[in-house]
């Protein structure tokens, strides 16, 4: 019985997270922060969850989830400047009279870029309007090009450079005790080699497409530089600078992220840049709410022996170095993309936790990043994107990411996995 309900909880917080229907007979809907809180409140009512576990969770979770805001306080500012509506006009300007390849490589570079500096869910909010309205001015009524655009900025971040590249890798490192200066290591360079496969796989699919002439070249107004700027501008680079540094010196990275927050809000405030109140607004409290909530959905399926079986299926290859890391990165692809990378990272590190070396916790943490290209579901970047190419009249069906998604996970699973189990030769 104690099974059926965890699981049945479990299922319910993911297809409301995903499907996010409307509450009542407004325009209120359900989301996957309100799920997730959800299926706590049930949880904890039925005693699958022992409240012990909320204070649990506060421990390993407050550092990476304020980081995860600071993150979001100081994009937000960036954004208020107008920095971002610069850098798509400048992207307008390069790409206007030439062939749609040019614009293509440029918003797959600031698909790779963005989020290593800020996150994947924030680089999909930032970039995926840019896109669209690139597509749509530069090459009108040509839904190859639009779905190329698209396509590049949700595909090209893969396995996440740096652990402040993706909010899940940040609760997950913290619980592990993996530093900064230790992931970047070993996943920069997978992370650039996938970035690279990625990009010959997509020129080459959308080949035929991106020979398309953008509109003719017209002059591209430049709006006066906002003062603050150069300033935000600086401080979102100081603190990308400061990450490893602080690392290296066994410091808290958590406190790099605030310290940034603290000057991005100094500089508005000088500056006038936006009310407090619209300053809030770029922070995300359902994805943070998902966060905390998702951490203890999985803690309940853990009392009914999920994590043991887990656990049981990664020992049984333990024996094999190569084969094990491959059957953790397979496993946690497949399950991220049917289930949201968030529970089975949760879930994988609750059974690889204790495991001796940090190996096949990366792979793990490779099979979430790269599985949710399989299915839009597989991550809150990939809702996310829906949601945004919805509310602009896109519409991308499930068979058509599939097919693309799949030609892109098998080689960018495999290089990445060989690699991983590469560089434990090279570093050791």
């Amino acid at each position: 019985m104690d099974s059926a309900l965890a699981y049945s909880t479990f299922a319910m917080t993911i297809a409301l997270a995903v499907s996010r229907p409307r509450i009542g007979l407004g325009e209120l809907r359900m989301t996957p922060g309100l799920a997730a809180v959800l299926g706590v409140f049930i949880l904890l009512a039925t005693g699958l969850l022992p409240f012990g576990e909320l204070w649990t969770s506060a421990q390993v979770q407050w550092r990476p989830l304020l980081a995860l805001t600071s993150v979001m306080v100081m994009t937000g500012v960036v954004r208020e400047v107008g920095a971002f509506d610069r850098v798509a006009l400048k992207l307008e300007a390069h790409a206007r009279g030439t062939a749609a390849t040019r614009a293509f490589d440029l918003i797959f570079v600031a698909a790779v870029v963005t989020p290593t500096l800020l996150n994947n869910d924030a680089a999909i909010l930032l970039l995926t309007p840019i896109a669209v309205v690139l597509a749509r001015k530069l090459y009108p009524g040509n839904d190859k090009v639009l779905e190329a655009f698209v396509f590049a900025v949700f595909l090209a971040p893969g396995v996440a450079p740096l652990v402040v590249s993706n909010p899940m890798n940040l609760i997950v490192a913290e619980f592990v005790g993996l530093g900064f200066n230790d992931y970047a290591r070993v996943m920069v360079p997978i992370s650039i080699a996938g970035a690279l496969l990625t990009f010959a796989i997509l020129r080459f699919h959308y080949r035929h497409a991106l020979t398309a002439q953008a509109a003719p070249s017209e002059p591209v107004l430049m709006p006066a530089r906002h003062p603050a700027e150069l300033p935000a501008l600086g401080v979102l680079l100081a603190v990308f600078l400061c990450y490893p540094i602080m690392a290296a010196l066994g410091g808290p990275i958590w406190s790099v992220a605030a310290v940034g927050a603290l000057s991005a809000l100094i500089i508005a405030k000088r500056h006038a840049v936006a009310s407090p109140r619209k300053l809030a607004s770029h922070v995300s409290l359902d994805i943070l709410a998902f966060l905390w909530g998702i951490y203890l959905v999985v803690a309940g399926l853990r009392g009914v022996g999920v994590v043991e079986r887990l656990t049981s299926l990664y020992d049984a290859y333990e024996g094999g170095h190569g084969l094990h890391l491959a059957v953790v990165g397979v496993v946690s692809a497949l399950g991220s993309a049917i289930a949201d990378n968030h529970p089975m990272s949760v879930l994988n590190m609750m059974a690889l936790g204790n495991h001796e070396g940090t190996r096949p916790l990366l792979a793990a943490l490779i099979g979430g990043d790269i599985g949710p290209r399989l299915l839009p579901i597989g991550s809150l970047a990939g809702l996310l994107w829906l949601d945004v190419l919805r509310r602009k009249g896109i519409e991308i069906g499930i068979g058509r990411f599939a097919r693309l998604g799949t030609l892109l996970v098998l080689p960018t699973l495999a290089l990445s996995l060989w690699m991983l189990w590469v560089s434990d030769y090279i570093w050791h």
